[in-house]
């Protein structure tokens, strides 16, 4: 049977052969793993991988962004600081 990986070091969808799948395991050749995992997970249909890989990256994007606004945000503060303590030291 058919699975689609994602996650680990090979490619963003990896297709691997399971012998046996329950709610929470997939065999492989080499034993049983988890089904989902920090490190990877499998997925009964290429669809599913895909969504849950852009999601990711969806994911990954809006932090990347919420961070950089929180930088410009800080940058702009402590440029306001610094006039504020140069006007009070002169």
């Amino acid at each position: 049977m058919k699975m689609y990986k994602t996650g680990g070091w090979k490619e963003l969808i990896e297709v691997v052969e399971v012998t046996r799948v329950t709610e929470k395991s997939v065999w492989l050749s080499h034993g049983r793993t988890a089904r989902r995992s920090n490190y990877c997970s499998y997925w009964d249909t290429m669809e599913e991988a895909e969504e849950h890989l852009k999601a990711k990256y969806n994911n990954m994007i809006q932090a990347a962004e919420s961070r950089i606004e929180r930088a410009q945000y800080n940058l702009e503060a402590l440029d306001i600081l610094v006039k504020i303590i140069k006007k009070q030291i002169k």
